[in-house]
């Protein structure tokens, strides 16, 4: 008979409890699980798991809220000061679930009830926590990415509810007031102090905001008090962010200084040329987020929901597939806050240039590893290479992105369980990439501005998109100092071939 291979999972456990008879059973009750290799420490002290937290990671903590130096929720709270990104279990009794449902409100990711626990719900319990604390770092760095783009902007920019309640500020707009967040933000925007030196602005931004609330633009040049305590002229506008509906789910509050614009009538019209410009831009990518992020957003919150309402009745698979969901959700965004990211430096041309050795065979059969683990529609991709040797110098990270994106919307518009081929050749000290597939096309009126920022064929349907990648490809290719040629017959499929020389020059 053969034995089939068990994955073994390893987990590193930090016990905090000062009963050792109840210490004892747990440990005896994780020596019997299967399929799970146990690294278990054990303390009786909050201050020697302090230590034990501040020396090595943990996976877990289990803990005890009853310690002989510490009483209660604040054991869990100082435990998390220490350690805020580690997976904590809280312990109780049978009469404690009150305190255990508190602490699962203080960021414990799940509790369990002595004297009920056995092997199996402990193993299923310390597995959920550690999946929910992974999960949670993840929604932490993408708002966290969110942030910086937020933060970043040269616009004063607020989000408004449609009641026109601040929601958020980004730090512009802060260190032109003078403010602080907690000044501005649960407020009225005009009821701000900025705009308290005019009741007529104070008015008109209140009536603006009524009819933002139901779907109209408004921008105008309005006077507000900067933090000198001087009257500084703003271009502001206001801009309702719709669902497909049509209903208005926030508003947009954006102004800019144009102080210096007014009193130079030559910059007035210089900077107005470059307004239209951002402002198109501004609205393209208002457009895409919020329909790029809306399906993923939606399918975090149903998903969290369910756990929430339900996880304590449903067996482990059917909550593996709600984490599989808000995981995969979660990847989406970062994907598309990296595009956003990367199209930001280009537009800022900031973005480096940094050569490594690599081969490009090897690099070209884990690109379609990955690419195929991603794909829903169960594609074939064809891989073929010739020519001589592939050792290259090239930007890695670049070329991930470059191939990556050409890759992926060949998937993106074949037709599902059809076959999408890259062939790779290298001679005469250049490589040549070319991806080929079936699919949609583009229109020839189409393959001029196909590798424009935010711009998307006219064929495309309801097939999502951002519009980015193309444009991301044709600057990676650039600073390559390489050449991109698109081949396209619109219902008949696309040909990308990028040629690239094998050892590039680090450069900006």
């Amino acid at each position: 008979m053969k034995v089939k291979n068990v994955k073994v999972m390893w987990i590193k456990i930090l016990l905090v409890e000062d009963n050792p008879a109840d210490a004892d059973l747990l440990a005896e009750l994780l020596e019997v699980s299967v399929g799970v290799q146990w690294e278990l420490v054990s303390v009786e002290f909050l201050h020697e798991a302090i230590a034990q937290l501040c020396k090595q990671p943990f996976d877990v903590v289990l803990l005890d809220l009853s310690l002989p130096d510490s009483r209660g929720l604040e054991t869990l709270t100082r435990l998390r000061e220490v350690a805020p990104d580690t997976a904590m279990v809280v312990m109780t009794g049978l009469d404690d679930e009150a305190i255990a449902l508190e602490s699962v409100r203080l960021g414990a990711q799940d509790y369990i009830v002595k004297g009920q626990i056995t092997t199996q719900l402990l193993v299923r319990t310390i597995r959920y926590a550690i999946e929910r604390s992974q999960t949670f770092q993840m929604l932490r760095e993408s708002e966290r990415r969110f942030r910086a783009i937020f933060d970043s902007s040269f616009q004063l920019t607020k989000l408004l509810t449609p009641e026109g309640i601040v929601l958020e500020v980004n730090e512009t707009a802060l260190d032109f007031a003078g403010l602080r967040s907690e000044d501005i933000v649960g407020r009225p925007i005009w009821e701000i102090a900025i705009w308290a030196q005019s009741l007529q602005v104070s008015e008109q931004l209140q009536s603006a905001t009524g009819k933002a609330s139901q779907g109209e633009f408004f921008r105008s040049e309005l006077d507000l008090l900067g933090k000198s305590g001087q009257i500084v002229t703003v271009d502001f506008s206001l801009k309702p962010v719709k669902n497909e509906t049509g209903q208005v789910l926030l508003l947009i509050a954006e102004a800019r200084d144009i102080s210096d614009r007014k009193r130079a009538e030559a910059e007035i019209l210089k900077a107005l040329a470059r307004e239209k410009e951002l402002s198109e831009l501004r609205a393209k990518f208002v457009t895409m987020v919020s329909h790029e992020f809306r399906t993923p957003l939606t399918t975090i919150q149903f998903s969290a929901g369910l756990l929430q309402d339900y996880s304590s009745q449903w067996p482990q698979d059917k909550k593996s597939t709600h984490f599989v969901r808000i995981q995969l959700a979660i990847k989406r965004m970062t994907e598309l806050l990296e595009d956003i990211l990367v199209i930001g430096k280009i537009e800022a041309n900031t973005l480096h240039f940094q050569p490594v050795s690599l081969n490009l065979e090897k690099f070209c059969r884990q690109l379609i590893e990955e690419q195929q683990l991603n794909d829903s529609n169960q594609h074939q991709i064809a891989f073929q290479h010739e020519g001589g040797n592939c050792d290259a110098q090239m930007d890695e990270k670049l070329l991930q992105q470059m191939l990556g994106n050409v890759l992926s919307n060949a998937l993106k518009y074949s037709p599902a369980a059809s076959t999408v081929s890259l062939h790779l050749k290298c001679q005469n000290k250049e490589a040549v990439f070319q991806v080929q597939d079936r699919g949609i096309g583009i229109p020839q009126a189409d393959i001029e501005r196909i590798l424009e920022t935010f711009y998307r064929a006219t064929n495309v349907g309801t097939i999502s998109g951002t519009g980015l990648g193309l444009a991301i490809v044709k600057r990676a290719v650039e600073l390559h100092g390489g050449q991109l040629a698109i081949d396209s017959q619109e219902g008949r499929g696309t040909t990308f071939t990028i040629t690239l020389p094998l050892i590039c020059e680090p450069r900006q």
